[in-house]
């Protein structure tokens, strides 16, 4: 009746297949009786068998994704603590930078007060004919600076003007509204954190390679902004004040 003839265990005590079997035929001459015998006697403990055998692979799993979770829940925090640091370490830097902004000045005010130039000197009558030549007004002292360093990289191509050295409105309605527009200008806007500042950026570079021999670190200046006509342009004047190497005020 059946092709399987071996004395394999069947999960059934300590009973092997043939154990079975014998006892079946024995029992029954109906060959749909023996079977659905050996069908009630066998498939139970197969069914249990397969079941826990499923039971203990998703065990299995179960606790291999609890490790995972473990572990990505161990690396989710570190990496909030390094972010956490990060940022601690940027905010610390961002303070020192604007402490040593702060510093410098205060210490450029002082030696304006020092040379007799706070309150500014007027612009050069010279420069005001020039201008004026050209068809420009509306002339303001936008800001008066020592020059550093970082002021004098041609590839940089940038000067800048903080906000809170700004000694007069030097932009029109129309101009703060590009500014803000972010349109190609003379000038951009730059925030450092809570350092705010024009740049001067188009063109600066030629400046600089064109003044190579006079404009030099600790060299004071004066930025002039000032409208040509007929389109209202905005401009500025770069004039140095006080050379950076003998410290004397030019006329």
């Amino acid at each position: 009746m059946f092709e399987l003839k071996g004395k394999e265990k069947v999960d059934d005590g300590d009973r092997s297949w043939l154990e079975l079997l014998n006892g079946v035929e024995a029992s029954t001459s109906s060959e749909s009786e023996k079977l659905q015998k050996l069908t009630q006697m066998v498939l139970p403990k197969f069914v249990a068998c397969l079941v826990t055998k499923m039971e203990n692979k998703m065990m299995v799993e179960k606790e291999s994704l609890k490790s995972c979770h473990e572990i990505g829940v161990e690396e989710g925090k570190q990496n909030y603590l390094s972010g956490k640091q990060k940022k601690q370490k940027t905010s610390s830097d961002i303070k020192k930078k604007q402490k040593i902004n702060n510093q410098r000045k205060r210490e450029d005010l002082e030696k304006f007060m020092e040379m007799g130039l706070e309150p500014p000197p007027d612009m050069p009558q010279v420069f005001k004919d020039h201008i004026e030549d050209l068809g420009g007004s509306e002339i303001k002292l936008a800001i008066q600076k020592i020059l550093q360093v970082t002021n004098l990289r041609p590839q940089q191509n940038r000067l800048p003007m903080s906000l809170k050295q700004i000694r007069s409105t030097i932009l029109n309605e129309d101009e703060e509204r590009m500014l803000n527009a972010k349109r190609q200008m003379l000038v951009t806007f730059w925030s450092n954190g809570s350092s705010l500042s024009y740049i001067i950026n188009r063109d600066y570079s030629k400046v600089l390679k064109n003044n190579k021999d006079s404009l030099k670190p600790n060299v004071m200046v004066q930025i002039w902004s000032f409208h040509v006509q007929p389109n209202s342009e905005l401009s500025f004047a770069l004039i140095k004040v006080i050379d950076g190497e003998d410290g004397h005020v030019i006329d």
